[in-house]
């Protein structure tokens, strides 16, 4: 049951429940401090009275009297105003005698015993509480001739703290029910963005994400969730438009060979071909397949790197050896091209990765230079160690790449030019390919533009993957 109340109870009434809770709790403490502090005030205040009654009592009498009457009197006092019949005063010999009273002397339960100091005599109710004071007439030579007892009904300051009690018991409520109203319109005033985000959540679907809170106020906590749930949903929207794009793209590159397949194997079931027209024919299907073969491995790999499930065994490798082998593979075909390929790479470039994961993020690099080099242009690897690791620059001359696509560069199926593309036969996977290695290995690559309008990029792998 206490747990479904928890889950069921709106949290701006919790809230609520607690503020009026916490301020029941202050109330009471103050109430309690207020009473005890009143009821000592006013306890003092009738010892104080006490105290200066018995003290003007004993400076007015003649004690002259005693030799002659053998006794003192309290005859030249009048009808006390002050106290009326809630006070009384006794003069007893020093025995303990009484030699006389003044005022209300038969209400008083008990007077004590003859000792200086004050004291609380109750008779037999509760409330009937008196409060006693004696103190010792003294003559010239210090010795006790009297005594005086004065007695103080507590019944006025009962009655003070029991209206005193009374009217707190009455405000107190009073206070909570407008605390418990104050407090449950300032929470939810507070929680009101929240009530938005929640139904701007339930109106948002994958379908439409633009919608957004706004939200305009002050930037407490409140704010600052509303402020997290908007970027939350920019991230959202641009996550599922890259999702998307990210299945076009997909689309696109597997129908055009499964389409140039398609038509193929249709032209040459049409009509009946020579074996060497077949073999031809076959070699382009061929090349129709690897493409596919290329573009799968390339999704799979990348599919794979989010998932985190890519496969990495590092060891120490000689970057030297391993560029030497592709520059080697790719001169037939900048030869072809009439590129020149200039080197500069140092005997020593340690660097500690996967061996299969660097010959593909550099073949993918070294590619691409070859694809988007003009006639006659040049390639040229440059790399340096240094104590951070080791960097790998691969410059290309041409035309460069304009401004607003370099930081594109490296996002998946991301063209700069689609109809070059095209023809070059490209995916734009590769560049996204060689990032996400050298992100494995805890490297880096750039891009930028040089001054002789060619393009150069660099790749920075450290010493030691940390």
């Amino acid at each position: 049951m206490i747990d479904y109340l928890r889950y069921r109870i709106p949290i701006r009434i919790r809230l609520t429940l607690w503020y009026v809770l916490l301020m029941g709790a202050t109330f009471t403490a103050i109430a309690f401090y207020l009473i005890t502090r009143f009821q000592n005030s006013l306890r003092f205040a009738v010892d104080d009275s006490l105290q200066a009654t018995a003290s003007r009592t004993i400076a007015t009498f003649d004690k002259d009297d005693l030799p002659e009457k053998n006794k003192l009197a309290l005859d030249h006092l009048g009808q006390p105003m002050e106290f009326n019949s809630k006070f009384a005063m006794r003069l007893l010999s020093p025995q303990g005698e009484v030699w006389d009273s003044y005022g209300a002397v038969q209400p008083v339960p008990g007077w004590g015993p003859l000792e200086a100091g004050l004291t609380t005599q109750r008779g037999v109710e509760e409330e009937d509480e008196w409060r006693v004071l004696t103190q010792p007439v003294l003559d010239s030579g210090g010795r006790i001739i009297a005594w005086v007892q004065a007695a103080q009904s507590m019944m006025t300051v009962t009655e003070s703290i029991q209206d005193l009690r009374a009217q707190l018991l009455l405000g107190i409520p009073l206070l909570l029910l407008l605390a418990g109203l104050g407090g449950y319109f300032l929470a939810d005033r507070a929680l009101h963005p929240i009530k938005k985000i929640t139904h701007t959540a339930q109106e948002i679907t994958a379908q439409d994400l633009s919608r957004r809170l706004s939200y305009i106020g002050s930037l407490d906590e409140v704010g600052e969730l509303a402020k997290t749930f908007d970027q939350m949903l920019e991230r959202l929207q641009s996550s599922f438009e890259r999702e998307r794009r990210f299945i076009a793209d997909v689309a696109h590159e597997l129908r055009t060979p499964l389409t140039v397949l398609k038509g193929q194997i249709e032209v040459a079931l049409n009509r009946s071909r020579t074996p060497a027209e077949y073999e031809g024919k076959l070699q382009e299907l061929l090349g129709q397949v690897d493409r596919l073969i290329r573009l799968s491995n390339a999704l799979l790999f990348l599919s794979r790197s989010d998932q985190n499930q890519l496969s990495f065994e590092p060891a120490s490798v000689n970057l030297n050896g391993l560029l030497e082998v592709l520059i080697e593979q790719i001169q037939p075909l900048a030869y072809e091209k009439d590129l020149l390929v200039n080197t500069k790479i140092p005997t020593e470039l340690p660097v500690y990765g996967d061996s299969d994961h660097l010959i593909s993020l550099f073949m993918n690099l070294l590619d691409n230079a070859l694809k988007y080099t003009p006639a006659g242009g040049q390639i040229t690897i440059e790399a340096n160690h240094g104590v951070g690791g080791s960097q790998v620059h691969i410059h290309n001359t041409g035309s460069g790449i304009p401004l607003q696509h370099l930081s594109h560069l490296f996002e998946r199926f991301y063209r700069v030019d689609t109809d070059r593309s095209n023809q070059t036969g490209g995916s734009g996977l590769g560049l996204a390919i060689a990032q996400e290695i050298a992100r494995l290995h805890g490297g880096q690559i750039t891009v930028r533009n040089d001054s002789d309008h060619g393009i150069t990029f660099s790749v920075r792998l450290p010493a030691r993957h940390k």
